[in-house]
C-alpha cells in the first residue's frame, strides 16, 4: 500500500493525490538557508540556496521529485523493469536505479558515450552495485535499435513491458513532481525561512526541472523570475521545450483538478542563457570548475562540473556584473550531495560491460578538480 504523501501540491489540491500515480521516496522538505559566505565573497546580499541535493539519504538531487511520479506509474502498472536513458555518467539513470531497486523493480540503463570524469566512474560503479543492466550505444540509431531489442526481450521473458522513463525524467509526470517543490518553497517563505526570491537560478538540461519550477511559481502565485543556465546544446535545452512541458503539465493538472489555476508561459517570462555551456554537455569549463571551488570554500557546498557548476558560474558572473544588486536570489542546487563512496569501494569495474571500461582506463578530461 502506497503511504499517504505529504507532497505540498496534494495538500493544495487534494483531489490530485487520488488521480496521479505516486510513491513517496524523498526526505522533504529540503532545507533552504542563506549563503553568507558567498555573499561576502561576491560583495552582494540576500543569496539563498534550496538544498535539493539533500532530497534523500539514499541519493539526492532533483530527480527524486520526478521519480516519485514516474516510478509511481511503474508501480501502478506492476512493471518488473524500468528502462531509462542518459549519457554514461548520467545522474538520472543512477537515481532511477537506486529508487527502482528500493521499490523492488529491476533497472535497465541505456547510455550514450560522454567525456570522462570522476563522477562518471562513480555513477557507473553504483549502478553495477545495484545490479543494473547497462548498455552503451554509440549513436541515436543504434540506441533505438538496441532499445527495441531490449524491450522485446523483456516482454518475452516476463510477459510485461518495461516501464519507460524518459531522459532526465522530463515528461509531464516528471514535471508534476517538480511543481510540488515550489508549493514547498512557498511554505518556507511563509514560515520566514527566506524572503520571496526575486530570482531563481538553476541549471537546464532536459528542461523538466525548469518547466516544473516555472509552473509552480505561476500556480503558487510567486513573483520570482527564473534564470536558467543551459548545460546542453540549444537542440535539447531551449525555451520552446520548456514552454511545451509547462503547457502539457498545466493542461493535465487542470483536467484532473478544475481548481488548479489557469496559467500560461511565454518566452518573455523567464531567462535562459547559453553563455556558460563551454564546449558542450559534460565538458567542464574553467568558470564552471572555479564556481565549484568557490561554493566549496565559501559555503562547504558541493557542486559538480556538468550541471550545477555551470549554473553557479552564471550566478557568480551575474553577481559580479551587478545584476543581483538589491535582489533576493535563490540558487536551486540540483546536485546529489550524498557520499556513496563506501557503497562502491569494492566494486570491480571489469564486471561492467566492456564498452564502459575505457572510463576507468583513460584520463579524465581537462579542468577535473574536485568533481566527484
Amino acid at each position: 500500500m502506497t503511504p499517504v504523501s505529504l507532497n505540498p501540491l496534494f495538500q493544495a489540491f487534494p483531489t490530485l493525490e487520488a488521480r496521479l500515480p505516486h510513491v513517496t521516496l524523498g526526505d522533504f522538505p529540503t532545507p533552504v538557508h542563506r549563503m553568507k559566505g558567498l555573499e561576502d565573497r561576491l560583495g552582494v546580499r540576500d543569496l539563498y540556496i534550496k538544498r535539493e541535493d539533500k532530497s534523500s539519504s539514499l541519493y539526492g538531487g532533483n530527480k527524486i521529485r520526478k521519480l516519485e511520479f514516474l516510478l509511481g506509474k511503474a508501480v501502478q502498472d506492476r512493471a518488473t523493469h524500468t528502462i531509462t536513458f542518459g549519457y554514461a555518467g548520467s545522474n538520472h539513470t543512477l537515481a532511477t536505479a537506486v529508487f527502482a531497486r528500493k521499490l523492488g523493480i529491476s533497472p535497465i540503463s541505456i547510455h550514450l558515450p560522454q567525456h570522462n570524469a570522476r563522477y562518471v566512474r562513480n555513477n557507473l560503479l553504483y549502478q553495477e552495485r545495484l545490479r543494473t543492466a547497462m548498455y552503451q550505444f554509440n549513436g541515436m540509431n543504434t540506441t533505438r535499435m538496441g532499445f527495441m531489442k531490449i524491450v522485446f526481450t523483456r516482454l518475452l521473458s516476463t510477459g510485461r513491458l518495461p516501464s519507460i522513463i524518459p531522459p532526465g525524467g522530463s515528461s509531464v509526470l516528471g514535471v508534476v513532481g517538480v511543481v510540488g517543490s515550489i508549493f514547498e518553497l512557498k511554505r518556507q517563505i511563509e514560515g520566514g525561512e527566506l524572503p520571496e526570491p526575486d530570482l531563481i537560478y538553476l541549471p537546464v538540461g532536459s528542461c523538466g526541472t525548469a518547466a516544473g519550477v516555472l509552473l509552480g511559481v505561476k500556480a503558487a502565485g510567486l513573483k520570482s523570475r527564473v534564470v536558467g543556465i543551459a548545460v546542453a546544446a540549444a537542440e535539447f535545452s531551449n525555451k520552446e521545450r520548456i514552454i511545451q512541458l509547462f503547457d502539457d503539465t498545466a493542461r493535465l493538472l487542470k483536467k484532473l483538478e478544475p481548481n488548479f489555476p489557469e496559467v500560461s508561459l511565454s518566452e518573455n517570462d523567464f531567462d535562459l542563457s547559453h553563455d556558460f555551456i563551454g564546449d558542450g554537455y559534460a565538458r567542464f569549463t574553467e568558470s564552471g570548475m572555479s564556481s565549484v571551488q568557490t561554493f566549496s570554500e565559501a559555503e562547504d557546498i558541493r557542486l559538480e562540473g556538468t550541471y550545477t557548476g555551470k549554473a553557479g558560474a552564471g550566478l557568480i558572473a551575474h553577481a559580479e556584473s551587478g545584476l543581483l544588486e538589491d535582489k533576493t536570489t535563490l540558487f536551486w542546487n540540483t546536485h546529489n550531495s550524498v557520499d556513496f563512496s563506501e557503497r562502491i569501494s569494492d566494486v570491480d569495474y571489469r564486471n561492467l560491460p566492456s564498452r564502459y571500461h575505457r572510463y576507468f582506463e583513460k584520463e579524465y578530461q581537462p579542468f577535473e578538480r574536485t568533481d566527484g
